[in-house]
């Protein structure tokens, strides 16, 4: 069974209306993540709208989602999305909610969810 991975940043439900409030990717589509602060880490996935270049063909854009942490807590962090992923207390779910703002649902060392940027074509 495919997993997904559902994020939402918005904290108000009638504002959940747009690719900057909610993306729900396939877990297969993650490509890493990374510390990028004290408090922050940022996942990086194939894009959504992928963009090619021309000359070789190759995929160059990937879309990523800003996770808000606590202090230093990106292992923690990194651990709940990979066994979110692998489904370990996840077997069951199709969609695994890794960052929901409007309902408060977070895997273990999120705080909040960030930003969401999916890449327009052609931007």
């Amino acid at each position: 069974m495919e997993k997904y991975l559902y994020f939402r940043t918005t904290a108000t439900l009638a504002d959940d209306d747009d690719t900057a409030q909610s993306l729900v990717v396939k877990a297969s589509d993650f490509r890493g993540a990374q510390p990028t602060s004290d408090t922050a880490v940022t996942l990086y996935f194939n894009p959504v709208i992928a963009l090619h270049d021309e000359a070789s063909g190759a995929v160059v854009n990937s879309d990523t989602v800003v996770l808000n942490t606590g202090t230093n807590n990106a292992k923690q962090v990194f651990a709940g999305i990979a066994n979110a992923i692998a489904g370990a207390n996840f077997q069951n779910q199709a969609m695994v909610t890794v960052a929901d703002d409007v309902n408060s649902v977070y895997l273990d060392g999120i705080a909040t969810c960030g930003a969401i940027t999916v890449t327009a074509a052609y931007s």
